[in-house]
């Protein structure tokens, strides 16, 4: 038999197994047993999917956990209506989660969605080796445009596959007090080529953005096994109207074989800029 997944082997660990029901003895009208389980909040196989998202990504929003909850089939395997759960239905999915130790969650912005992450319990299970994480207030919204960047690629390109910044950070060796750490772009993405993600929401130095393109693209940053240099064929740099200028001239201070492997995209948009009228 083949290996079995991480998934395969979460859900049969915590499947809590069901005691089989007495058969009904028609002659005598007895009743069928009850479950043993019966009332009890249960992990599920959706459960599983979304929380491995979650703790990927650091932490989530709730209208983005809504967003991923709608793409898994609901109860009994049907399909979740094209307009998606209903944000009662995902509250209830979360409380569960709250009640069974797998995650936290918060409001943390007046009139914003709350933010949901992933407990050490939670992490435990998921068989994750992440340091423990509680998000900083002053993180969310950059961690907010990340996740928008990935679910919108997960929608465009099924076949894409994301590496959460946190995934990379957990690969790296340790490292000796006072060495250099290598940059981490905000999540790698395979397509199959190597492509680094940036989300600029706030201007940078000209050295530092310098810094960074020529780590990702011309010298490279040590891999976790001591092999050859990690580098990528493509940067795709999501900016805001005030990082955009910015980061196209870091991008046209490279050697000129290297520019066109900087795709410089609307963090709004999620899409190229429009041409400039000339």
């Amino acid at each position: 038999m083949g290996k079995k997944s991480i998934h395969q082997e979460l859900e049969e660990a915590m499947r809590e197994k069901e005691e089989p029901a007495e058969a009904a003895d028609k002659q005598s009208g007895k009743a069928r047993k009850e479950r043993r389980d019966k009332g009890k909040k249960l992990i599920k196989q959706r459960d599983l999917v979304v929380l491995l998202w979650i703790a990927q990504q650091y932490a989530a929003r709730l209208d983005h956990v809504q967003d991923l909850l709608s793409r898994m089939p609901g109860r009994g395997g049907k399909q979740v209506s094209p307009t998606g759960l209903t944000l009662s239905a995902v509250l209830q999915v979360v409380d569960r989660w709250v009640v069974l130790g797998l995650v936290q969650y918060r409001r943390i912005y007046e009139g914003e969605p709350g933010w949901i992450w992933v407990t050490p319990y939670g992490l435990g299970l998921l068989q994750l080796a992440y340091a423990r994480h509680t998000p900083a207030e002053s993180t969310l919204p950059h961690l907010h445009h990340i996740n928008r960047v990935r679910l919108d690629m997960e929608r465009r390109h099924p076949d894409f596959r994301w590496i959460s910044e946190r995934t990379l950070r957990a690969s790296q060796p340790r490292r000796e007090e006072g060495s250099v750490l290598p940059h981490l772009p905000d999540a790698r993405v395979c397509t199959p080529k190597l492509v680094a993600v940036e989300v600029e929401r706030s201007p940078k130095s000209d050295k530092e953005l310098d810094d960074i393109l020529t780590e990702l693209l011309i010298t490279g940053s040590s891999s976790p096994n001591d092999g050859d240099p990690l580098l990528y064929t493509t940067v795709w740099y999501f900016v805001r109207p005030e990082t955009r200028t910015s980061v196209e001239k870091a991008r046209d201070r490279l050697p000129p074989d290297c520019q066109p492997r900087v795709k410089v995209l609307s963090l709004e948009t999620l899409t190229e800029f429009p041409p400039e009228e000339v």
